[in-house]
C-alpha cells in the first residue's frame, strides 16, 4: 500500500517520499515476484485504478521500484502466527533480504512483525529514522 500511496496519494505525502528516497538510493527497497504481483493486483482494484490521474507519475513511480529495487526470490516459509496467511510473502521476503524494516500501512502486518522479530514501520515513521542518520 505504501506504493500504491505513493501512485495517487499526495506527491507531498510520506509514501511518495519513501519512494524518492528508493529513487535516490538513501533506501534499499527489497522486491519479490509476490510483490510486484501484489502490487499489479492492487493496482487494477477498480477504488485504486481510478484514482490514479497521472499515468505518467504512475509509470515513474514504476521504474524508481522496478529499477531500484533489489530483486529476491524468496523461497516460502511457514509462518503460523499470521492473521492473513496471504502476506506471508512479505515476510518470506523481509527474512531473505535481511530487511532493517518492513514500511507497512496495515496493522495486522505491524503486529505480526513485532511477534516475529521485524521491525515494522509507517512510511512516517522511517523518514524520521532516515533524518536522525543524516543529521549532523
Amino acid at each position: 500500500m505504501v506504493v500504491v500511496s505513493a501512485v495517487v496519494g499526495r506527491s507531498e505525502g510520506p509514501s511518495a517520499a519513501v519512494v524518492r528516497a528508493v529513487a535516490t538510493g538513501d533506501v534499499r527497497l527489497a522486491i519479490s515476484d509476490d510483490q510486484l504481483s501484489e502490487l499489479v493486483r492492487v493496482m487494477g482494484y477498480q477504488g485504486v485504478e481510478s484514482l490514479i490521474w497521472r499515468p505518467l507519475h504512475a509509470f515513474e513511480v514504476a521504474l524508481d521500484v522496478g529499477t531500484m529495487g533489489f530483486m529476491y526470490h524468496p523461497r516460502r516459509l511457514d509462518w503460523p502466527s499470521l492473521r492473513d496467511p496471504n502476506d506471508g510473502w512479505i515476510f518470506d521476503l523481509a527474512y531473505t533480504a535481511g530487511a532493517d524494516y518492513i514500511v507497512s500501512y496495515d496493522n495486522a502486518v505491524r503486529d505480526a512483525a513485532d511477534a516475529l522479530g521485524f521491525v515494522a514501520v509507517l512510511p512516517e515513521d522511517l523518514l524520521e529514522i532516515l533524518r536522525r542518520q543524516y543529521e549532523p
